[in-house]
C-alpha cells in the first residue's frame, strides 16, 4: 500500500513538473505585438509578469473609470523593453529594460511618479 501511494506522489510530481515546464515554454515563444495593453502585474522581479491582456478600447475604459492599466513595449524579439502603468491619465510608474546580446537582463531604469529615477544594474 505504501509503495503505490509513493508510486501516485511521484508520477503526480512528475505530471505537475511536465505542466509547468510546457506552460513556461509557451509562455517564452509567445509572439508580442509592439505595444500590449494588460490590467494587472506580478512579481517583484525585473522584468515584471504583465497578466490579463486586454485591448487598448478596454484600457480606455478602465481609465475613464479611474483605473489603473498598464502599457507594454515589447522589441522584435519579444522581450519587454519597457512598462507604463498609467493611473487616472497620469504615469503612475515606468519601467525601462535593457538586455545583453545573450539575452540576459542588464539593467532596469525605474521611474515613480513623481520622477524621481531610480537605476540598478542587474547581473
Amino acid at each position: 500500500m505504501k509503495t503505490a501511494i509513493a508510486l501516485i506522489v511521484l508520477v503526480g510530481i512528475g505530471l505537475a513538473l511536465l505542466i509547468v515546464r510546457s506552460i513556461r515554454a509557451r509562455t517564452k515563444n509567445r509572439k508580442h505585438d509592439p505595444i500590449e495593453y494588460y490590467r494587472g502585474w506580478g512579481g517583484y522581479r525585473h522584468p515584471i509578469a504583465l497578466q490579463s491582456k486586454i485591448t487598448k478600447e478596454e484600457a480606455e475604459a478602465v481609465a475613464s473609470k479611474g483605473g489603473a492599466y498598464l502599457i507594454g513595449y515589447f522589441d522584435r524579439e519579444g522581450k519587454l523593453t519597457r512598462v507604463v502603468k498609467t493611473l487616472r491619465d497620469s504615469v503612475f510608474f515606468d519601467f525601462v529594460y535593457e538586455y545583453h546580446p545573450n539575452g540576459r537582463r542588464k539593467s532596469a531604469t525605474v521611474t515613480n511618479a513623481k520622477g524621481i529615477v531610480n537605476g540598478a544594474a542587474l547581473r
